[in-house]
């Protein structure tokens, strides 16, 4: 795919090493890189003075394109280099080992108290596993198992521990120099950083430098948008993932493809999508979608564990899931609420265990499912007596979890639900999206306003006719009705208003669009008006022509959208 994303001050790499022994060689590869155009961040020269440093390590890992591990002894025995290591991992990022001494002996000591504790507050932090790091053999084991088979360049030097004291000697006062190396005239200056002058090299740097740049440029396209996409991802994390944060417009159908990149062997995909970036991407097209989902999870709150695993593992697929956890607003009626999100669900999952089949709860969602004729798709997640599983369920074959004793089993009974998601979708999809409308046109008295036009109309009509002698799932006679009353008053229902708004506005959009068919007016709302698959562009200026009115949702994000722009030159 194409980087689109607006630019960004994103470094090619960021550097992580440890000074006693790499310090030198850094300075020498962040002057090389620089000066070929690939601008790595390197500690000494971006952690401004006075700045919190942590926080400045942690951004720079976060914009950087790629992680850069320059591997000797002082780098993987050190907790903080581990942890920058960790971070990197955790989002996905390349990694690139560098084997500057990767061979070496020394010494298993004991993390001093105050090390040992920042190990710990990682891992709770970020709420990972703990690892247990307590010796300097204990980071280097860590440190290995996450640069795993990565391939390394080798940068080799030969450092005596002289060698390492005269560094250290040579770096004090010229540590006022440093912030220098972000000019490019200083750097081109700086002839000494041309020669190693400490210990001795058994690969030149040029050859170093090379295989190094041809790395970065590998695969950018795809790299680059992953760095954005996290960007965005980490600013909406830490704006309560508040729903103006969300990608739109074409910018969010660019994340979603990226998502759903394949790598055919022997490609490789060069960096992972996070667990937060899959649901930032699958929130934004909830967002985009009008809060209608693929599905609906009805589990039983003991079995969170597994339900959240399984509903990390669609999200990489770009698969939206509703939950009562996630998706009920506060203060909102919850038993309502739930009935809704089942009736905007393609599907529901029902997570059979011990808890579920003996759940009300559960119960109760599942019958409305059944009420609107819902795909059910039965997930066994632990052993269950076959009494106690609802008579409905027993005749349906369901996705086994229970037997699962590897990776591999798991992943394979992903692959089975991805599957039965793709088992007519279309036919799903506009079952619910029918039956959305269909409810609001019946709960507000079959008011004029909520029913079919145009092309929404013509192609309910298709997907009617097509399904008429369905046996699984078939349509409701709810559905009919909507269908039969709109084409009754075909012709006679003009659009009262265009809603034009910043997708960033999508909450109060969606509210302000519901309360002007309820008083009777007849709207165009893209995330109602707009068919599956049609153009998204020629439908917006085909329903700008075709309305009275044209009603501009007015506020600072609006003002700055080039679609609101050309939405608004449009109508003018």
């Amino acid at each position: 795919m194409t980087h689109q994303f607006s630019e960004s001050k994103s470094k090619y790499g960021f550097i992580s090493y440890g000074r006693r022994e790499s310090l030198y060689l850094v300075a020498r590869l962040h002057r090389r890189l620089k000066l070929a155009g690939c601008d790595t961040w390197f500690d000494k020269v971006n952690i401004p003075d006075g700045d919190d440093y942590a926080v400045r390590i942690n951004h720079g890992i976060e914009s950087a394109h790629n992680f850069i591990c320059v591997m000797a002894p002082r780098c993987l025995t050190s907790p903080y280099c581990l942890v920058e290591l960790e971070y990197a991992r955790l989002l996905g990022k390349r990694v690139i080992p560098i084997n500057q001494m990767v061979i070496f002996k020394t010494k298993e000591q004991a993390l001093a108290a105050g090390d040992q504790q920042v190990m710990v507050n990682f891992y709770q932090f970020f709420n990972l596993p703990n690892q247990n790091i307590r010796t300097t053999a204990d980071v280097l084991n860590r440190s290995h198992a996450l640069i795993g088979r990565t391939d390394w360049l080798d940068a080799k030097e030969q450092l005596s521990d002289d060698d390492c004291q005269r560094l250290a000697e040579w770096a004090q006062p010229y540590e006022n120099n440093w912030a220098k190396h972000e000019d490019i005239d200083y750097l081109k200056s700086v002839d000494f950083f041309d020669k190693p002058r400490f210990g001795k090299s058994i690969d030149a740097l040029e050859g170093v430098v090379e295989r190094l740049i041809a790395v970065l440029e590998r695969q950018t396209d795809y790299v680059h948008t992953h760095t954005d996409i996290l960007t965005h991802a980490l600013h909406w994390q830490k704006n309560q993932k508040a729903t103006q944060h969300l990608l739109v417009g074409k910018e969010r159908l660019m994340a979603e493809d990226w998502l759903l990149t394949e790598f055919l062997p022997p490609k490789q995909p060069p960096c992972q999508p996070t667990a937060l970036v899959c649901e930032y991407i699958c929130e934004a097209r909830k967002n985009a979608e009008n809060l209608m989902t693929d599905i609906f999870i009805c589990y039983d709150t003991q079995d969170k564990d597994i339900r959240n695993s399984v509903i990390q593992s669609l999200s990489r697929h770009a698969k939206t899931c509703w939950t009562h956890d996630q998706d009920i607003e506060k203060g909102a009626d919850y038993g309502r609420a739930i009935e809704v999100g089942i009736e905007n669900a393609d599907n529901l999952f029902f997570f059979i265990s011990p808890h579920s089949v003996v759940s009300d709860y559960c119960q109760r969602e599942l019958d409305h499912a059944l009420q609107y004729n819902k795909r059910i798709v039965p997930l066994l997640i632990a052993p269950t007596s076959e009494s106690a599983i609802p008579n409905v369920l027993r005749g349906l074959q369901y996705v086994d979890f229970t037997n699962n004793t590897c990776q591999a089993d798991y992943d394979s009974d992903i692959d089975d639900i991805l599957n039965i998601l793709r088992r007519d979708h279309d036919y799903y999809e506009q079952h619910k999206i029918l039956l959305a409308r269909a409810i609001k046109w019946e709960t507000e008295n079959h008011k004029p306003a909520f029913l079919l036009r145009g092309h929404n109309l013509e192609n309910a009509k298709t997907w009617l006719r097509l399904s008429d002698k369905r046996e699984q799932h078939p349509p409701l006679d709810l559905h009919q009705q909507l269908i039969t009353a709109s084409e009754a008053a075909k012709g006679q229902l003009g659009t009262d208003v265009f809603l034009s708004y910043s997708r960033t506005d999508g909450d109060f959009a969606r509210e302000l669009n519901t309360t002007l068919q309820q008083a009777g007016k007849t709207t165009w709302f893209d995330q109602e008006s707009i068919s599956t698959g049609a153009d998204f562009e020629k439908e917006i200026f085909k329903g700008i022509d075709s309305a009275d009115n044209f009603l501009f949702v007015l506020s600072p994000d609006a003002v700055e959208s080039e679609y609101c722009e050309r939405e608004v030159n449009h109508a003018a």
